[in-house]
């Protein structure tokens, strides 16, 4: 077992969305079958729609957010709620939005390694 220390974490850029991501548990650390990624998100970023082949689960631990699910859209407020979290079937197609006025931090957890990045255009 590890302690993995976030901030120590392997980043990357999405493709998808040009923003930063931390890969705090993957292949490169000891897993076998998941990865968590952090990602944080200034007001008025957006990760732009995709998908992924396998689930997704999405928390929110703070800030005020904009998901967009299938064309439908759902707002958190974790300010206000507390902590918020997505179970993002396989394929669905989502989009993920900072509407607030802080900066927030998204943890996206997934069911295997070297989750793929589908965008939707």
């Amino acid at each position: 077992m590890s302690v993995l220390v976030h901030g120590a974490a392997e980043r990357f850029i999405s493709r998808n969305s040009g923003l930063e991501i931390a890969r705090v548990i993957a292949q490169g650390n000891g897993a076998a079958a998941c990865e968590l990624w952090e990602q944080p998100l200034r007001p008025g970023d957006v990760i732009p729609m995709h998908y992924h082949l396998v689930e997704e689960t999405v928390t929110f631990m703070q800030g005020r957010i904009s998901v967009i699910l299938d064309g439908t859209e759902h707002r958190i407020d974790a300010d206000a709620d507390g902590t918020c979290s997505l179970l993002l079937p396989a394929r669905l197609h989502h989009e993920i939005r900072n509407i607030g006025e802080t900066a927030t931090s998204m943890l996206a957890f997934f069911p295997t390694v070297a989750p793929e990045i589908f965008p939707v255009r």
